[in-house]
């Protein structure tokens, strides 16, 4: 992308701090020759750290401590369960694509939430920085669920449901006691149908994502198997209304 865009996705940027952010190490586009003068090509990764070094520094601290806790820092992932209405649901769900944050989300059947997101941020406040805006720009009314995620697994793409095979996607919320998180877990990951579980603070023990080709399926994974489990004392389950997931291509925001 051109210096342009990089400018039109990073809020506040000026091309100053950009031509900065290169000339000491921190990205590296692709220099495409012209007839006068060299073209810069930024990658999405010459994106992000632009924006997510800005996002710091200008709140004060010095570029290197900007780009060390936008860029490296290690991100903690949170669920979000977000009560909209029915009216608002898409427009919420198109602002969370605009949120850095936010790694996916969906509208969701459930008694505690209507859209449940996924968002990963260097520090607790980052979340509540990236909500609240959202919120009140949209509307939302009443105080979101969070769920800290502790530890998680992700099954790799090659041992999911092929494109196309997926029928239907699910989170379910586990009431584990303490001690059987870790087994609970362990089980989980040999799971057909599971592709993601995390373990969390609160409520819920375990949120456990599923994608499965129908009805039937989800029943026997959640009545048989998951409650099949002896430490996993109940279960909720929030069924995703179709075509209303989106997940972002990378997990890095």
């Amino acid at each position: 992308m051109d210096l342009k865009h990089v400018l039109q996705r990073a809020a506040g940027v000026n091309r100053r701090f950009v031509y900065y952010l290169e000339s000491k190490g921190y990205i590296s586009p692709t220099r495409l020759p012209k007839e006068r003068i060299s073209r810069r090509d930024y990658s999405e990764q010459d994106l992000l750290v632009v924006r997510e070094t800005w996002k710091y520094h200008r709140q004060g601290f010095s570029l290197q401590a900007a780009y060390d806790l936008g860029v490296k820092r290690e991100r903690q992932i949170t669920y979000v369960g977000l009560q909209v209405g029915a009216k608002s649901q898409l427009t919420v769900l198109q602002r969370l694509m605009e949120t850095p944050e936010a790694l996916e989300a969906g509208v969701v059947y459930a008694d505690t939430a209507d859209i449940l997101v996924k968002m990963a941020t260097p520090r607790e406040s980052d979340l509540y920085e990236a909500l609240v805006p959202l919120l009140v720009d949209t509307g939302v009314a009443g105080l979101p669920s969070i769920w800290r995620v502790r530890d998680r697994f992700a099954k790799a793409a090659g041992t999911r449901p092929k494109e196309g095979k997926t029928g239907m996607m699910a989170y379910l919320m586990l009431k584990v006691p303490g001690t059987g998180v870790a087994e609970v877990m362990d089980i989980l990951r040999e799971m057909e149908g599971v592709v993601e579980a995390s373990t969390v603070y609160g409520e819920s023990d375990v949120i456990v994502r599923v994608e499965v080709p129908s009805q039937d399926a989800l029943d026997s994974l959640v009545m048989n198997d998951i409650h099949g489990i002896p430490s996993v004392e109940s279960t909720r389950t929030y069924l995703v209304v179709g075509r209303t997931h989106w997940e972002r291509s990378s997990t890095t925001p």
